[in-house]
């Protein structure tokens, strides 16, 4: 049985999946690990260059047609599918930067074998694709990954368990029953699981030099649309955990986001002309939680 179940959920983005899959190919290891990839709801070409991927791996893999449902339901399937004791979750978009990456998760989960350890890694732009300004902002003070925020060692599980590069026990993560499937996007689905693993007395432990580099060019436009889907999200997990309130998952009251809401407009055009970086953040930030608050008054999302 593989010591460690690499999880990838993943929809019409083979393209991103090949450089997962080929960094994962090219891993050192002293024992076997596994590679899980599920099929989201992919047409038939894209499904057919998924399967295609993972059999061409020279390492133990399967793909899982999980077309229901969103990432969240699609990683709960592919845990379930996979025989390893470690979890290693990735994006289909986040491949290892090193060789040596599924090793050392290996190498901290054996250094601390209680279910309640957990490993996060790094994530990064990739440099296949230049990384504009926008990008840069994103994950430096943007809603895209705080990392920014944080030093290796213990850190909230509730705030950075980012599924898409962490390690944690199968133990732990079926005794708190995986992700909540209610949620069809990936958003707040790794919030609404991380909170429930701390409540668990889960630990989770940075290690900011085990780096998953992130495939996905990102404009203005896509990270606003993915801001109302956050906001939607948000909305979702105050209705399914009011006994669960985060500091994180806001519900847009108050002068900021009304501010937000009334200048969205003008702030829109002035956020695509040319401006010192620091007058361009403060613009981004505020369509940001336009499109939030924009998001969270329309509702829970839909189930798929």
């Amino acid at each position: 049985m593989s010591r460690l179940s690499v999880v990838i959920p993943t929809k019409d983005r083979a393209a991103a999946l090949s450089h997962t899959l080929a960094g994962l190919g090219e891993q050192r290891t002293d024992g076997e690990f596994e590679v899980i990839v599920v099929d989201n709801g992919s047409g038939p070409r894209e499904l057919e260059q998924a399967r295609r991927l993972v059999d061409a791996l020279r390492i133990p893999a399967k793909l899982v047609e999980h077309p229901s449902g969103g990432p969240a339901s699609a990683r709960n399937a592919g845990v379930a599918a996979g025989g390893g004791a470690i979890v290693l979750l990735l994006g289909d978009d986040t491949d290892p930067a090193d060789p040596k990456l599924v090793q050392a998760h290996v190498d901290l989960h054996s250094a601390r074998p209680e279910d309640t350890y957990a490993v996060l890694g790094r994530i990064t732009w990739s440099p296949r694709s230049p990384v504009t300004p926008l990008m840069s902002w994103l994950e430096n003070g943007g809603p895209q990954f705080a990392y920014c925020d944080i030093s290796a060692g213990p850190v909230a599980p509730s705030k950075y368990f980012y599924s898409s590069h962490v390690s944690l026990k199968r133990a732990i993560f079926d005794r708190v029953g995986g992700f909540e499937p209610r949620f069809p996007d990936a958003a707040i689905e790794d919030t609404d699981l991380g909170t429930r693993l701390g409540e668990a007395g889960l630990e989770l432990d940075y290690h900011p030099e085990l780096l998953a580099l992130h495939d996905h060019p990102t404009s203005l436009e896509q990270s606003l649309s993915r801001q109302v889907r956050v906001g939607r999200s948000a909305a979702l997990y105050n209705e399914l955990r009011p006994d669960r309130p985060h500091p994180d998952i806001a519900r847009p009251v108050g002068w900021k986001w009304t501010a937000a809401q009334i200048l969205s407009p003008a702030i829109e055009v002035a956020a695509r002309i040319p401006l010192p970086r620091a007058v361009q953040a403060r613009l981004w930030l505020a369509l940001h939680r336009q499109r939030y608050a924009h998001g969270y008054r329309l509702g829970p999302p839909p189930a798929t």
